[in-house]
């Protein structure tokens, strides 16, 4: 059993580093080949990590952190970020704030409900209230909304790689453009009207067009 859990373990390491691997060749903007040679190594061995089949040893990995940058950590287990850099966890983000927003509640506006959490929380029974209303609602009302700081943080971390800061101001603004772009809400009648053309006419045998004109003229 052992044996097959380490297989499984090697084998998931070995598909999260060619996914990695491939982001980086992506980014570089090289074919596999020139990417390859730039390494020193052959293309044939860069295809085959790149696809999981094979896992590249010291060597290789120093090259790619010498020629490319790239931070051996995260290629190896996806830690921090392509650069080395130390990404924005969005959901620890939220959880801060949201305690935040708790610790507020109970010490500067004394709200009951938020003293009875605190409580909960320190004996370690919040799981005994997950169900009540009242403890729904508080949290519904006073968890903190700010689309825009979680849009930012995700624009940050996707583009954190880009080491042109001129490139990455453009990308981040083209990024935000383009969320929101995506977002905007429907223009029914301009949808509609860029759906009519020209009207299109279909020859018939002149007993369709009599039994058509018959249907719609009732």
């Amino acid at each position: 059993m052992m044996d097959q859990a380490s297989s499984h373990s090697s084998s998931a390491g070995l598909e999260g580093f060619a996914a990695r691997l491939t982001h980086v060749i992506s980014h570089t903007g090289l074919s596999q080949a020139e990417f390859a040679r730039r390494l020193g190594v052959s293309a044939g061995f860069t295809s085959d990590a790149a696809r999981g089949l094979k896992k590249p040893g010291a060597e290789f990995l120093h090259a790619v952190r010498t020629v490319f940058r790239v931070s051996i950590d995260w290629l190896l287990t996806g830690d921090g970020t392509m650069r080395g850099g130390s990404g924005i966890d969005l959901d620890l983000l939220r959880t801060i704030r949201l305690q935040i927003a708790v610790a507020r509640a109970a010490v500067i506006d004394a709200d009951p409900i938020a003293k009875v959490l605190l409580l909960l929380i320190r004996d370690g029974r919040l799981n005994e209230a997950v169900a009540d209303p009242d403890l729904q609602a508080f949290l519904s009302r006073i968890a903190p909304t700010d689309p825009d700081a979680d849009l930012a943080t995700e624009l940050y971390n996707g583009h954190l790689w880009t080491e042109d800061s001129s490139a990455q101001l453009r990308n981040l603004l083209a990024a935000a453009v383009a969320h929101f772009e995506a977002r905007k809400p429907l223009d029914k009648m301009a949808a509609l009207a860029r759906s009519a053309g020209p009207t299109i006419q279909i020859n018939v045998i002149p007993s369709q067009r009599i039994a058509g004109r018959d249907y719609y003229e009732g």
